[in-house]
């Protein structure tokens, strides 16, 4: 990357406002083809569709695929989730990790022939378009000026509109756009492009989790009291005390150290399928495996999370993993990186104890030790 500044683009675009940020990966090459992208978008396991403007409609035709046939007029591949499954995947999202990893969501990869797009529609979620391979214009309209409808099943697009950008992306380039910002993209050339989302729950879904989080907790939750209620003028009021002292019900249920733990086991959810080694390991394999020059790799597209009010807690995958690691910040700077060697932390005075916390990783198979 070459001139980008994140906390001037944290400050002044972040959820504000589109932007271009030309060449952004300077001299890109694509670490995958269309080819390749055909056959994820066979896998069952991946989310893949073709979208298509065929005999004068939008239509939406859902993966997995045995064969491509529906690949008929104007056409689109798309297949989310690649970061899961792609090294280099995994890769491409880490260069936006000044975004923190528990609003990252997914990298969705499409292949458009010329003239192909998705069609104008708006994102409830923030992105970046990274162009691969070919040329694609994109054109950007204000917020708030379109109507949503839908055009397929599956399919919803937004009314054409006045673009106050109207760009054409090389390869390397990235378009950022803000959730609620129409925008509309359309292959120049046979085009790769890389759509890096994030993560934006919404307050029904945070609502939800607070009542699934009680229903799993084996406490007795607290009730609604009311001593020395006073007499009311009749029975039909509910007083304003009444519902202030639910809400703060409901308020302190958030503020426990149980619903901590579960709010971050639910924002550390990947849907990963992690494999675990055939035997357990040990912490002195780890180390020995560490001294003998190995380095330990981070599962695919995995992405750790912390909390400095849940010290002894890490959150991965949607699990919660106890640790024994007293420097925390220490212990972040070692997840955050894909793969860890004995160098990154030897001389640490913590060392006995970051060995026992991968050892755990490890069994749990969120870690793997390779060659380097």
């Amino acid at each position: 990357m070459t001139h980008f500044d994140s906390n001037e683009f944290l400050g002044n675009y972040w959820q504000q406002k589109p932007c271009i940020l030309r060449q952004f990966f300077p001299q890109f090459e694509d670490f995958i083809d269309e080819h390749e992208l055909a056959g994820l978008a066979m896998e069952a396991e991946l989310d893949s569709r073709i979208v298509r403007f065929h005999k004068q409609s939008w239509q939406v035709i859902q993966g997995p695929f045995d064969d491509f046939d529906q690949c008929k007029g104007l056409w689109s591949l798309l297949v989310q989730g690649v970061d899961r499954v792609v090294p280099d995947a995994a890769e491409m999202m880490e260069h936006f990790n000044f975004v923190p990893y528990w609003r990252m969501d997914d990298l969705m990869i499409s292949f458009a022939i010329p003239g192909a797009g998705v069609g104008p529609h708006v994102d409830q979620y923030d992105v970046f378009l990274v162009q691969g391979k070919g040329r694609r214009r994109w054109r950007v309209g204000p917020p708030d000026c379109t109507t949503e409808h839908i055009t397929a099943p599956g399919l919803r697009q937004v009314d054409d509109f006045t673009p106050i950008i109207d760009c054409e992306l090389l390869p390397g380039d990235v378009l950022y756009i803000p959730p609620g910002w129409p925008h509309d993209g359309k292959a120049i050339e046979p085009s790769l492009t890389y759509s890096v989302g994030f993560r934006a729950p919404e307050q029904a879904q945070l609502t939800g989790f607070l009542a699934e989080h009680f229903a799993d907790q084996a406490s007795v939750p607290l009730r609604f009291s009311d001593p020395k209620r006073k007499n009311g003028s009749t029975p039909v009021w509910v007083t304003s005390e009444d519902s202030h002292n639910l809400k703060q019900l409901i308020i302190q249920a958030t503020e426990t150290q149980d619903f901590l733990l579960s709010l971050l086991t639910l924002l550390s959810e990947q849907s990963l399928e992690p494999e675990s080694p055939e035997a357990t390991v040990t912490d002195s394999q780890t180390l020995s495996d560490f001294e003998q020059g190995l380095m330990l790799d981070r599962l695919t597209g995995l992405r750790p999370i912390m909390h400095p009010e849940a010290a002894d807690w890490l959150f991965v995958n949607g699990e919660k993993v106890p640790h024994s690691c007293s420097d925390n910040a220490f212990l972040a700077q070692l997840l955050a990186k894909n793969v860890i060697g004995l160098a990154d932390f030897n001389s640490h005075p913590g060392k006995l104890d970051i060995i026992s916390a991968f050892t755990t990783l490890t069994n749990m198979g969120y870690y793997q030790f390779i060659c380097e």
